[in-house]
């Protein structure tokens, strides 16, 4: 499990189940959870708590915990935990304030379910349900009637009032659609992950310039060295075998032509370097030998 990824979907529904068995063991006790008008300064947990407090249906449960699962799991998978938290609390918050400003009561998830089912919608389109387990509907012709009704029913209240209420309702789309631009988790991670790597790979090529820096003189006089005597001239045999313990198996070294020095911009950062300095070395003797035999 990721380390941003905190099963908050899961800890909501058991919440839900939890105040739902409540609920048929003593439904009286629910009142305490519920956000009425006037009761919010002395009970302001309710601004939460609301939203756990269902009707006795057991089917219209069911579904609201299958909505539940099936699209803000994926939200909280797409996004991180601590960015849906946070999409959950304005949609918390936004219905529960928007109704004690209002002073009208409030219970059940319509206002979070509302902006998880318009969200989901928004991102998934496409996707398609059974309702009622029998007929196929996309889900953003579902997102539609649900905005539709949720205009409707709070346009009956009068148009400042209900459109107060709609946003309030729609809290969490709204931060949705104002936040949809920041990158999700994936892609910041993958960012973060692109900029390790070059920051690692910007360090190897400092250490390598350094290093080939402190070996191109040695390795000049060297070859000059190898060029005018008889073979790798005795002082030149402990750089020699530095070099050939400073090769990089996993590199594969350009033609002898190309070797240019810390002059060459590429084989001043070259991990190739100690192996063509070698070979420079080696082919500077062969060649002063090859020539005497000639001669």
């Amino acid at each position: 499990m990721r380390s941003d990824s905190w099963r908050l979907t899961e800890g909501l529904i058991f919440v839900h189940f939890a105040v739902f068995i409540l609920s048929w063991t003593n439904r009286e006790a629910l009142t305490g959870l519920a956000l009425l008008p006037g009761q919010v300064m002395s009970r302001p947990w309710t601004l939460v708590t609301y939203q756990f407090v269902h009707g006795s249906s057991m089917f219209w449960f069911f579904i609201s915990m299958l909505v539940l699962w099936i699209m803000a799991k994926p939200l909280e998978e797409s996004w991180g935990s601590p960015r849906f938290l946070v999409f959950w609390l304005v949609a918390t918050f936004g219905a529960s304030l928007t109704a004690a400003g209002l002073k009208l009561p409030l219970l059940g998830d319509g206002g979070v379910g509302t902006s998880i089912l318009l969200t989901f919608a928004t991102l998934f389109p496409e996707v398609e349900f059974r309702l009622f387990f029998i007929i196929p509907v996309k889900v953003k012709y579902l997102a539609i009637v649900a905005a539709a009704w949720l205009a409707f029913s709070s346009l009956q209240m009068g148009i400042l009032v209900g459109v107060a209420n709609v946003a309030g309702m729609c809290s969490g789309y709204l931060f949705f659609l104002a936040t949809r631009n920041l990158p999700t988790r994936r892609k910041i991670a993958f960012e973060l992950k692109k900029r390790k790597a070059s920051v690692e790979v910007k360090a190897e090529g400092m250490k390598a310039e350094q290093r080939n820096r402190n070996w191109d003189p040695k390795v000049r006089d060297a070859v000059e060295r190898a060029a005018e005597g008889n073979g790798v001239a005795p002082e030149d045999e402990a750089l020699l075998a530095e070099l050939d313990a400073g090769r990089d198996p996993s590199i594969t070294v350009c033609a002898p032509s190309e070797f240019g020095y810390i002059d060459d911009d590429v084989c001043r950062t070259c991990p190739g370097f100690a192996e063509c300095a070698a070979r420079a070395i080696r082919m500077a003797a062969e060649q002063k030998s090859k020539g005497e035999g000639e001669a």
